[in-house]
C-alpha cells in the first residue's frame, strides 16, 4: 500500500480575467524510504505539485488517497491535520521565524506535534547538534547565514518525527558548500522517511536520489527509478496532536516578547487608550455614585471623608475599641473628640472687617491633605486651618472667624463664633471645607465647649415663645436675641409701651416656663407659683444679661431641657475614610449590634432611584460609543503591525499549527497584552493619583467590580481585534499568503 497515490490529479489558477494549469493529469505514487528529485524548468509545475502533496495547496480535479483513503472530501481542518501528522517543510525561502531563537524555531515544531514537554528540551537540543548549530542555538534565525537558516528548517522539519519531508529548492540560495552540506542532511534523514525535493539543478541531488521525476508544462514527462529504496513497513499511522493550553500560553508569550519593540509599542497604545478611557469612566461613576445622595440635616457638616461612631449602650469607647476600628483596613485616622468637628452645627466663614460670609459644608482633618496639593503649609497649632480657594476672598494669611449660624445671619453683635483662626493653606479641591489641625480636633472637650447659642436656639424653635423673665414685678418674653455670651452690663428694651430702657441687675429673677403646643396656652413660674400667660403682658423685646445672670441661666436651661431635647455631650468618635466607597465599607464592616453607625453625607434621597437609573443609562451610552471611538484608533494603528505577522502565521500554519489553535494564539496575546496594559495602567494611574487631586478625586470611586469592569471590557476589545485579524489572516491558503508575504 503506498503511502501516497495520485490519480490524475490537476491544479488550476484562477485570475479575474484567466485560468491557468498549474499541473494535470497527475498519477504518482509514493512510498516511505524514498528520496525523490523533481526537476523541470521554472513554471513547469514541479512546485505545484510539491504544494498538492503536501497539503499546502487543494487540487481540482483527480484524487490524492493517503494510505488509499480519499483525500477530495477534505477541508481546510483535514488538510491543517494532515500537515500536522505527516508533513515537514523546508523552502527555498527558508520561511524561518525570524524573531525565534534557532533554538524556538525548533521547539515551536516540537511543542506543535505535542512532544512530551519532559523530553522536549533534550530532543531539540539533539537536532540542533545533528544540524551542527549547537554553537548558534540562542542566536535570533534574523542574524544567521543563509546555510544556517536552512539547516535550522531542517532540524525543524526533523523535530516533528512526520514521515514525510518535502522541500523546495532548498539550496536555490546557498552557495556550493553549503548547498552539499543541506543535501546530505536530507540523504540522512531518508533512511525510513519519504522525502521529496524539488529542484532546478539535478546535479546537486544526483548523488542522493532514489528516483527522478521530471515535469514540463504542468505534466510528467519522466519518472524514473534511479536506485532501489528500502521498503518500509507502516506500523502505526500517525495521528496530530493538539497544543496544550499551557504550551499556548507559552506559545503566546514567546511571540510577544520574541518582539521587544513591536511589545513596547503594543502595551504603549493599550496603556494611552485605556488611561484616557478609564479616566473618562471613573469621572462618569463618580457623578453617578453621587446621584440623588444628599447631607443629613442632623449632621450638616460631616464629609464624605468621615463616618460617625457611637455605641447603642451609651458608654465611651475603650481604647482597645478604638484601635479595632483604627485598624480597619478603610479607615485612615480616628478622632476620639468627634465634638471638636461641630458636626451638627451650620457654620460660616467669617473674612475681614468687612465680615464676608461664606457658608461652609463642612469640617475635616487636615490630615488628609497633602501638602503638595495645598498652597502654603498644612496647620499645627490650635488656631490654625485650611481653606479651599473656593472661597475667593480668603486669602493665606487673613485672620477669619468661624461662626455658628446660617450664611444669611448678619447679626454680629450676637453672633456666636468657635474661634479666631489663621488661614495657613489653601486646597485646591473645589469645596467649601474648614480643615482644622490636629492640634484642634484632638484637644479634650466639656460640656460647657458644647453648650452654644445654636443650641439654644434649636430648642427654642423646638418649644417657640415659651421663655419668660421677671424684672421689677413684671414678666417679660426673652426672644430669640438672647446673648448668652454677652459680658457687659445689659439692658431691657421694650417694644411696646414707654417704659424706655432700664438697667438688669444681677438679682432680677428669671424663670423657664413649658409650653403647649397650641399656641394658646402659656404657663410661667414666678416666685414659686404657677400662672397662665396673662392677655395684657404686651412688653415684647431683647434682653441682655451680665455674664453671672448668663451662667445662672445656662445651669437652669440645661436643667430644664437636655433630657428632652438635647444631647450635649454626645460620646461618638469621627472615622475617617478616603471617599464613599471607603465609608460604605467602614458602615458595613463594623458590627452594628454593638454600634451605632451615621453616615451623613450618604443619605439617600427620595429621587435617588430615579436619578441613578437614567444618569447610569446615558453614562453606558456615552462609555460604549466612546470605548468603540477608542478601539477604532487602536484598530487603525495595530492594523499594520499585525498584517506584518501574517507570513509568520502561514508557516505556523505549514509547520502544522491548526487555523484553531492559531486563532487562540491571537486572541491570547491580545488578551495578554489587554491585562498587562491594564495593570500598569493602573499602577501608573494610582502613583499620578497620589500626585494629582482631580484625578484621586474621581480614582476614590473605583471599587472592585469597577476594576473588574474595565478589565473585562479591554480583554473584549483585546478579543475582538484578534478576531478581525483572524478573519483576515485565514481567508488565504498558506501558499498565498507566503507568496504574498515574499511580493510584499
Amino acid at each position: 500500500m503506498a503511502l501516497i497515490r495520485l490519480d490524475k490529479v490537476a491544479k488550476f489558477y484562477r485570475s479575474e480575467e484567466t485560468v491557468s494549469v498549474g499541473m494535470k493529469n497527475i498519477s504518482l505514487t509514493f512510498d516511505l524510504g524514498e528520496f525523490v528529485a523533481v526537476t523541470g524548468e521554472s513554471g513547469s509545475g514541479k512546485s505545484t505539485l510539491l504544494n498538492v502533496v503536501s497539503g499546502l495547496d487543494g487540487y481540482e480535479e483527480g484524487e490524492l488517497y493517503l494510505f488509499n483513503e480519499e483525500t477530495s472530501h477534505y477541508n481546510i481542518s483535514d488538510w491543517e491535520k494532515y500537515r500536522s501528522a505527516y508533513i515537514g517543510f523546508v523552502f527555498q525561502n527558508y520561511n524561518i521565524i525570524d524573531s525565534y531563537t534557532v533554538y524556538q524555531n525548533v521547539m515551536l515544531a516540537l511543542e506543535v506535534q505535542g512532544f512530551d514537554r519532559k523530553q522536549r528540551k533534550q530532543r531539540a537540543l539533539e537536532l540542533i547538534e545533528q544540524v551542527g548549530l549547537t554553537s548558534h542555538k540562542n542566536h535570533k534565525a534574523s542574524k544567521l547565514s543563509g546555510g544556517q537558516k536552512q539547516r535550522a528548517v531542517i532540524a525543524r522539519a526533523l523535530a516533528k518525527d512526520c514521515p514525510i519531508i518535502v522541500a523546495d529548492e532548498p539550496t536555490g540560495n546557498l552557495d556550493s558548500k553549503s548547498a552539499e552540506q543541506v543535501m546530505k542532511l536530507l540523504h540522512d534523514i531518508s533512511e525510513n522517511k519519504l522525502v521529496i525535493v524539488v529542484t532546478h539543478d539535478f546535479e546537486q541531488v544526483e548523488n542522493y536520489a532514489t528516483r527522478k521525476i521530471k515535469m514540463h508544462d504542468g505534466e510528467v514527462t519522466e519518472d524514473r527509478i534511479l536506485k532501489q529504496a528500502p521498503e518500509i513497513v507502516v506500523e502505526t499511522i500517525p495521528e496530530p496532536k493538539k497544543m496544550s493550553v499551557l504550551n499556548l500560553l507559552r506559545f503566546a508569550v514567546r511571540n510577544l516578547l520574541s518582539t521587544p519593540r513591536k511589545l513596547f509599542f503594543l502595551l504603549f497604545l493599550q496603556i494611552i487608550v485605556i488611561s484616557v478611557f478609564t479616566i473618562v469612566y471613573t469621572n462618569q461613576i463618580s457623578t453617578l455614585r453621587e446621584q440623588g445622595k444628599e447631607q443629613s440635616s442632623t449632621y450638616p457638616m460631616v464629609t464624605e471623608t468621615r463616618v460617625l461612631v457611637e455605641k447603642r449602650d451609651g458608654t465611651a469607647f475603650s481604647e482597645n475599641e478604638i484601635n479595632l476600628i483604627r485598624n480597619n483596613r478603610y479607615v485612615n485616622e480616628v478622632f476620639t473628640e468627634a465634638m471638636n468637628f461641630y458636626n451638627e452645627n451650620p457654620l460660616v466663614l467669617a473674612v475681614g472687617t468687612d465680615f464676608y460670609r461664606f457658608g461652609v459644608s463642612g469640617t475635616d482633618s487636615a490630615k488628609r491633605l497633602r501638602a503638595k496639593d495645598i498652597e502654603g503649609r498644612l496647620p499645627v497649632a490650635i488656631d490654625e486651618i485650611v481653606v479651599s480657594d473656593y472661597f475667593g476672598r480668603v486669602e493665606l494669611g487673613n485672620v477669619v472667624k468661624i461662626n455658628i449660624g446660617e450664611q444669611w445671619y448678619y447679626d454680629d453683635e450676637n453672633v456666636v463664633s468657635i474661634g479666631t483662626f489663621t488661614v495657613v493653606g489653601l486646597t485646591k479641591n473645589n469645596n467649601n471645607v474648614v480643615y482644622f489641625s490636629d492640634a484642634y480636633l484632638n484637644q479634650s472637650n466639656s460640656e460647657e465647649m458644647v453648650i452654644d447659642q445654636q443650641r439654644y436656639r434649636q430648642v427654642l424653635d423646638n418649644i417657640s415663645h415659651q421663655t419668660f423673665v421677671r424684672i421689677d414685678g413684671n414678666e417679660y418674653h426673652v426672644s430669640r436675641d438672647v446673648n448668652l455670651n454677652q459680658t457687659e452690663d445689659v439692658y431691657f428694651y421694650s417694644y411696646r409701651g414707654d417704659q424706655g430702657s432700664r438697667t438688669i441687675t444681677n438679682n432680677a429673677s428669671f424663670i423657664f416656663t413649658t409650653y403647649n403646643t397650641n399656641y394658646e396656652e402659656f404657663h410661667y413660674t414666678v416666685n414659686g407659683l404657677t400662672y397662665n400667660h396673662p392677655d395684657s403682658i404686651e412688653d415684647y423685646g431683647q434682653l441682655m444679661i451680665t455674664d453671672a445672670l448668663r451662667n445662672e441661666i445656662k445651669d437652669h436651661f440645661l436643667n430644664l431641657f437636655e433630657p428632652e431635647y438635647m444631647v450635649l455631650a454626645k460620646k461618638y468618635i469621627s472615622v475617617g475614610v478616603d471617599g464613599y466607597f471607603a465609608g460604605n465599607q467602614v458602615v458595613k464592616s463594623l458590627d452594628l449590634d454593638t454600634y451605632r453607625v451615621y453616615y451623613p453625607s450618604n443619605i439617600t434621597s427620595g429621587m435617588s432611584e430615579m436619578l441613578v437609573f437614567f444618569f447610569g443609562f446615558f453614562a453606558v451610552i456615552f462609555l460604549t460609543l466612546f470605548g468603540l471611538f477608542l478601539y477604532s484608533i487602536v484598530h487603525a494603528v495595530t492594523k499594520n503591525v499585525m498584517a506584518a505577522r501574517k507570513k509568520d502565521f502561514a508557516i505556523y500554519r505549514a509547520i502544522g499549527a491548526h487555523q484553531s489553535t492559531l486563532a487562540q494564539l491571537v486572541v491570547v496575546e491580545q488578551v495578554i497584552l489587554s491585562v498587562v496594559g491594564f495593570i500598569i495602567t493602573m499602577i501608573i494611574l494610582n502613583i499620578v493619583a497620589s500626585e494629582v487631586t482631580a484625578i484621586s478625586t474621581d480614582m476614590q470611586y473605583m471599587q472592585f467590580t469597577d476594576y473588574l469592569i474595565l478589565l473585562l471590557a479591554f480583554m473584549f476589545f483585546g478579543i475582538w481585534l484578534g478576531l478581525r485579524f483572524n478573519k483576515r489572516v485565514f481567508n488565504q491558503s498558506v501558499i498565498e499568503t507566503l507568496s504574498q508575504s515574499r511580493g510584499d
